[in-house]
């Protein structure tokens, strides 16, 4: 009777871990994850780009998803990163996929127009820094201030969890930063 006791509390435990995994994912992941057949859209059109100095990019853009079966679909933003890395000497590139849903989308909206749009020219005291980060399901965005120098990092996540091995950051293209917010309104 203890024995199967364990056992029962133990299926518990990972049934209620997986649940929580998923609701760390944003809809549109589980949306195209849960399809057998998916459509995507994408509208190369409308995008914000951001590169750095030694070829790596991060874009923006909107999508729509289709599951074909069902014919249901879904708006979102798109993040596609292509980074670099150093492994053991080597460089080695990692491309990764995340999404932006709609009520994440509005959120980040009010978080460039309210805190980095203001702050895009701000320099700090000696010694001093200041950082605003944005956290969605599937992205961190910071937008970082020291002295004169001012930096985007890009974050994406694993189920919530931010890989910090694998990112972007750029200080030459935070001017681009209103174009990023060109392309969140599209999508409204």
């Amino acid at each position: 009777m203890k024995r199967i006791s364990i056992i029962f509390f133990l299926l518990a435990c990972l049934c209620i871990s997986a649940q929580q995994k998923e609701n760390l994912n944003s809809s549109t992941r589980k949306f195209i994850d849960g399809a057998d057949f998916t459509q995507v859209d994408k509208n190369w059109n409308v995008t914000a780009d951001f590169k750095s100095g030694i070829g790596e990019e991060v874009s923006f853009f909107p999508v729509e998803a289709t599951n074909l079966k069902t014919n249901q679909k879904i708006k979102s933003i798109q993040v596609d990163m292509d980074a670099k890395y150093d492994f053991m000497g080597k460089s080695r590139r990692f491309f990764k996929t995340s999404w932006l849903d709609l009520n994440e989308v509005e959120e980040f909206i009010q978080f460039i127009e309210l805190y980095v749009i203001p702050n895009i020219k701000d320099k700090t005291e000696k010694k001093k820094s200041t950082t605003y980060i944005f956290n969605s399901k599937e992205i961190s965005f910071n937008f970082y201030i020291e002295k004169n120098t001012r930096r985007i990092s890009i974050y994406l996540k694993d189920f919530g969890v931010i890989d910090n091995d694998h990112y972007f950051w750029t200080e030459s293209q935070v001017n681009k930063i209103p174009e990023l917010l060109d392309v969140l309104r599209q999508i409204k």
